[in-house]
């Protein structure tokens, strides 16, 4: 079984709720809709989001109650951290195979589960090869260096997971130590390497004004000739793509 651990922000420090709802919505139906259907998704928040989809017992929303951050991105990464803790913890009691982070606004393939059921006895794996995709546009870039908060699938042999969010239990957890910069060096660093998924498996969703990279907090102007900067990277986003990653969920 593959588990998917999201951390959604809150309303309070959220731009439009509404949106912030679709985003996370969209990235639960790409998790929700592998083609191998082991799955759980463990989304952990403040309030629970506005889906207009239903589903089935394969998703559990925990809602926490410590404090809302501050809207500042230092704040808002020590919260996603901590939720995804609290996600971590429900995971181990869980028994999955694999476990993989996810951010409440990327998109995966719905390959990544039969993946992890054809490679039993692997490490884990890393995305390599995605796609940046501008919600509302006709058009998605391929991107062969794909590195955002979504980027690996670990197997469970090789997690500690904690048993609770403790400094030291969050220390000794590899998936929550090393963050999507580090985790492929520090697990070939532990002699457990990473493989790479053979497909493109990610969507970063970019410029929808509720993230807290400073990219996304650009002018309009700004962020569109960032999307377009590499205008051979572009293709035309077909309805397949569009079905592998549950793109239609998404706000346009």
């Amino acid at each position: 079984m593959v588990c998917f651990v999201m951390a959604l922000k809150s309303e309070a420090v959220s731009r439009v709720w509404s949106r912030v709802s679709m985003l996370c919505e969209a990235a639960v139906q790409s998790a929700w809709r592998q083609t191998d259907r082991d799955i759980r998704i463990i989304l952990v928040c403040h309030e629970k989001p506005d889906f207009r989809s239903t589903f089935d017992d394969r998703l559990e929303i925990i809602r926490v109650d410590f404090a809302v951050p501050v809207a500042d991105p230092k704040a808002a990464m020590l919260d996603k951290w901590k939720k995804l803790a609290v996600g971590m913890v429900r995971a181990g009691a869980l028994s999955p195979d694999f476990v993989m982070n996810m951010d409440a606004d990327d998109l995966v393939s719905n390959r990544i589960a039969a993946w992890a059921r054809a490679h039993p006895r692997s490490n884990g794996a890393v995305i390599r090869r995605g796609y940046v995709y501008r919600p509302g546009s006709r058009w998605i870039a391929r991107e062969d260096q794909y590195n955002c908060g979504t980027n690996a699938i670990v197997s469970a042999r090789l997690i500690k997971f904690p048993k609770d969010i403790s400094e030291q239990s969050v220390k000794e957890c590899s998936i929550l130590r090393s963050g999507h910069m580090t985790i492929e060096a520090d697990m070939a660093q532990a002699g457990t390497p990473l493989d790479v998924l053979p497909f493109r498996a990610g969507i970063y969703v970019s410029g929808h004004g509720d993230n807290w990279s400073p990219s996304q907090r650009a002018s309009p102007l700004a962020r569109i000739k960032s999307f377009l900067k590499h205008p051979l990277r572009l293709r035309p986003c077909s309805a397949a793509i569009r079905e592998e990653f549950a793109m239609q969920y998404l706000p346009t």
